[in-house]
C-alpha cells in the first residue's frame, strides 16, 4: 500500500472525517466535497440517492440555504483496510438536524462509508449508505 503502517491509515482516516465533520458545521460545501471521489455516491438517510461530486456540491449548498439548522454529524465505529486494494471501509453511527416545516426534527442512525487511496496518497470517500435508527421532532 505505502510505507505507512496501516494503523497510520485510519488514523488518517480518522482524522479526515473529523475535518469532513468540521466542514458540514462550517456549511461550507466545497470543503465537504473536498473529501469525495469525483464519482462519489450516497444513499441517505431518507433514501434519496445521489452520484457525482457537482450533484453532491449543489445538494449540500441548497440543503444551507433553504435551512439555517441543518446539520450532521459522523462518529466513526470501525475502520478496516485493505492493503491490497487501498480501499477502507467505515461504519460508524450519524446524528443530524434539520427544519420540519417551524419544527426541528432530531435524527441518527448508523453509516457505512467506502474510502478510496488516491495515486497521490489522499484518502478520498466515494460512497456513503445511511440508515435512520432514531427520530423525532422538538
Amino acid at each position: 500500500m505505502s510505507t505507512l503502517q496501516k494503523s497510520e491509515h485510519i488514523t488518517y482516516i480518522r482524522m479526515a472525517r473529523q475535518r469532513y465533520n468540521e466542514a458540514i458545521c462550517r456549511r461550507n460545501a466545497d470543503d465537504i466535497c473536498a473529501f469525495l471521489t469525483l464519482d462519489y455516491h450516497v444513499v441517505t438517510a431518507r433514501g434519496l440517492q445521489s452520484h457525482g461530486i457537482e450533484e453532491q456540491r449543489s445538494r449540500w449548498r441548497a440543503a444551507f440555504e433553504q435551512d439555517s439548522v441543518v446539520v450532521y454529524r459522523r462518529h466513526t465505529k470501525a475502520i478496516r483496510l485493505s492493503e491490497q486494494s487501498g480501499a477502507a471501509q467505515e461504519q460508524g453511527y450519524w446524528t443530524g438536524k434539520y427544519a420540519v416545516g417551524q419544527q426541528i426534527a432530531v435524527a441518527g442512525g448508523v453509516y457505512s462509508a467506502k474510502w478510496l487511496k488516491q495515486a497521490s496518497g489522499l484518502w478520498l470517500v466515494q460512497t456513503e449508505v445511511f440508515t435512520t435508527l432514531k427520530f423525532r421532532i422538538m
